[in-house]
């Protein structure tokens, strides 16, 4: 899990860190069930730096940069050239002895100029700012970026998406303190909702192709939504049983939940095709679907228990439970377990209420017409 936090600058960005930080080790929910909780940042150092006083510059007759320069050689040393080697090429830099500069401090007494009144020491010319700043300045899509980073430990009651959303509760308590400041979760969670995202899309095409395939197939618009709501019954009978078995939804789950869909839409496709064909050799409506729900029932229930047996000792966690596949595994049987039973009980009534509607057009399309050649016969 990964926690980033981003701003046009430093500051607002380290306040931010610093108390997200804070609350998160603090908070006896999550604290416990994070590992290896740290930030990219690196290690601080210490910074000493000279800044120019103009005045004094000007005084002696020497620019700020011509100053920053002769201070900032004194540290770091000053590069005078390069010694060519027999295969490289090695800078040449010219350095104070480490015995006349033991701290940084000591800069400040070194002469650089030569005055009528004296020499001139760098601490004549400079202010002195002492403070420390991140080992490690990071940048992302072009702005100020310290990355939180926590593992969550093995069987955990929370999850990536607990802990983001407690997270973001408790940004929005502080977000007016760090103006520009935002947050944005990547990791485990960017990625996963990423996949679902994913799935979804690919979820949403495969109903449309379907629905278009069965269009062509029964030569009307009405009878493939009613196969399809048995989609509908399959995302009830996968959410009741989340609920009840207290799981996690996972990608697996989604791609569980695809799986359940093919099935129940396959069940409600072969049900309504044989309800269909009674009713067209000459059945009542009622007839139609008493003696279709009672020859199709046996495959249908087949297919259901031939599937839910065979998952449900993964689902029960037999002989143990596997976190990535138990979830998978539970909302399968539970998803075709609701969907096959609503969709023999509720598939029917949703067909003869349709063919009712049919009929009573018809039958005012006839009268219309009926009425029609009346009048043109008088």
């Amino acid at each position: 899990m990964n926690i980033r936090v981003l701003g046009p600058d430093h500051e607002s960005v380290q306040g931010l860190t610093d108390e997200v930080y804070a609350w998160i080790n603090s908070n006896e929910k999550l604290s416990p069930h994070l590992i290896d909780f740290t930030n990219d940042t690196g290690t601080d150092n210490r910074v000493f730096r000279f800044r120019p006083v103009p005045s004094l510059v000007s005084e002696y007759g020497l620019t700020p940069a011509q100053v920053i320069s002769l201070a900032g050689g004194l540290l770091d040393g000053r590069f005078v050239g390069k010694f060519r080697a027999a295969d490289e090429d090695i800078d040449l830099r010219m350095k104070i002895d480490k015995a006349y500069l033991s701290q940084p401090e000591d800069a400040l007494d070194i002469p650089i100029l030569e005055d009528d009144e004296g020499p001139v020491r760098v601490g004549d010319l400079v202010e002195v700012e002492t403070y420390r700043e991140p080992g490690q300045l990071n940048r992302f899509q072009g702005q100020r970026a310290i990355t939180l980073t926590a593992n969550i430990r093995a069987g955990s009651p929370v999850s990536a998406s607990s802990v983001v959303h407690d997270v973001k509760a408790f940004y929005e308590t502080i977000q007016d303190k760090y103006p520009g400041a935002t947050l944005s979760f990547a990791g485990e969670f960017e990625s996963t909702g990423r996949s679902f995202t994913s799935l979804m899309y690919a979820f949403l095409i495969a109903i449309m192709i379907i629905y278009t395939i069965l269009a062509c197939q029964f030569q009307s618009y009405s009878q493939p939504v009613v196969i399809l709501s048995a989609v509908a019954f399959a995302l009830t009978g996968v959410v009741f049983g989340t609920f009840l078995t207290r799981s996690l939804f996972t990608v697996n789950s989604f791609i569980a939940t695809v799986g359940v869909t093919g099935v129940v839409v396959n069940d409600s496709l072969v049900l309504l095709d044989f309800i269909n064909r009674l009713y067209d050799s000459g059945h009542t409506r009622a007839e139609a679907i008493r003696e279709g729900v009672r020859i199709r029932l046996r495959p249908i229930l087949l297919t259901t228990l031939t599937t839910t047996l065979g998952l449900l000792p993964m689902a029960l966690g037999i002989p143990y439970y596997s976190l990535v596949w138990g979830t998978m595994a539970t909302t399968f049987v539970t998803g075709l377990c609701v969907a096959t039973t609503l969709t023999l009980f509720i598939m029917p009534i949703e067909w003869d209420l349709i063919m009712r509607m049919k009929e009573r057009k018809e039958r005012k399309k006839a009268e219309k017409l009926g009425l029609s050649g009346s009048d043109g016969g008088i």
